[in-house]
């Protein structure tokens, strides 16, 4: 069966664009929860026996910082890829080169590992947050009878 090479790289262009916003999206909302962490250990009270508190902030601030690098890292990969395709439409080589099909696969891998890991994270940082809140703070609302 034959390939249709431009179609092939139009489609890997396309995903490209896709992962590449899921990454900037990613680092940002990192971002965010960086600066989450920073509030928390600023404004929470922490016993200085809640070791356990500490310990799980720092835990976070270096995963935090480990997906800044990763996202770093996967937005350059996909970058030097479109580079690279962009160089085999300009010669317009009569055969297409195996090697995109193969980082194309390679890529995809490691955006689902990119996702998985991520989506981990994400979940437990959500659970921290919350927990901790409600161990800090009396979230529930107060009614007041008097009406």
């Amino acid at each position: 069966m034959a390939h249709n090479d431009k179609f092939d790289l139009q489609r890997f262009h396309f995903e490209h664009t896709l992962w590449l916003n899921e990454v900037i999206f990613v680092g940002q909302e990192v971002d965010i929860f960086g600066r989450l962490l920073k509030t928390m250990e600023a404004f929470l009270p922490a016993e200085e026996g809640d070791v356990n508190f500490q310990e799980t902030l720092r835990r976070f601030e270096h995963q935090l910082e480990h997906f800044k690098r990763t996202t770093n890292n996967v937005e350059a990969e996909i970058q030097e890829q479109e580079v690279v395709m962009a160089t085999a439409l300009r010669e317009n080589t009569a055969v297409f080169n195996e090697d995109i099909r193969e980082t194309q696969a390679y890529l995809r891998e490691k955006m689902k590992f990119f996702h998985d890991n991520y989506r981990k994270l994400k979940t437990e940082f959500k659970l921290f947050i919350g927990k901790d809140l409600e161990s800090h703070f009396d979230l529930t609302p107060k009614i007041d009878r008097a009406d």
